[in-house]
């Protein structure tokens, strides 16, 4: 069996409202990240005994991966909006690797937040870093939300056409 990408006329509004959903999702965290990774302190040279290298790196890291995310998922629903066979699927699958470091700095951000150097750190930059959690778990919680609105373009683009929807 061919691979289809024929979205439904009805379901292609539902594939642009995902992606928009998922670039403000995306787009919004780079911004978050990418804001508080300007206000890490560089504890060594205050003489202090923590360090914010790990935090640094993680916030930064997941700031530039949510930006090349945003268009990502731009990409991959373009894909299924236009019916393309060739750049949904390929498309779905940048997405999902750009994706993986995403669920990695799901896990690594908390232990470097949480981390006896992170405490110190977080201490060190006073008001600054004092939204970083606040946003975290926003972060976290929103993770299931994103993972809804990317299998529901996999459903609409491909899954719904190919295996649901009954030929005429």
């Amino acid at each position: 069996m061919a691979m289809t990408v024929r979205s439904l006329p009805e379901d292609k509004p539902k594939i642009l409202f995902y992606a928009a959903m998922m670039w403000v999702q995306n787009f919004g965290f780079f911004m978050m990240y990418f804001l508080l990774y300007q206000s890490i302190p560089e504890l060594r040279d205050m003489g202090k005994g923590g360090e914010c290298d790990t935090l640094r790196f993680w916030v930064g890291f997941f700031a530039l991966d949510c930006f090349v995310e945003s268009f990502c998922c731009i990409w991959m629903a373009m894909g299924g909006y236009t019916d393309s066979v060739c750049l949904f699927p390929v498309m779905w699958i940048v997405h999902l690797l750009v994706a993986l470091p995403y669920c990695i700095s799901t896990v690594t951000i908390p232990m470097a937040i949480y981390s006896d150097d992170g405490k110190v750190c977080r201490e060190s930059a006073g008001p600054n870093l004092y939204s970083l959690v606040p946003v975290y778990w926003t972060h976290c919680g929103l993770f299931l939300v994103y993972v809804w609105m990317m299998l529901s373009i996999t459903y609409f683009s491909f899954l719904k056409p190919t295996f649901v929807a009954k030929s005429s």
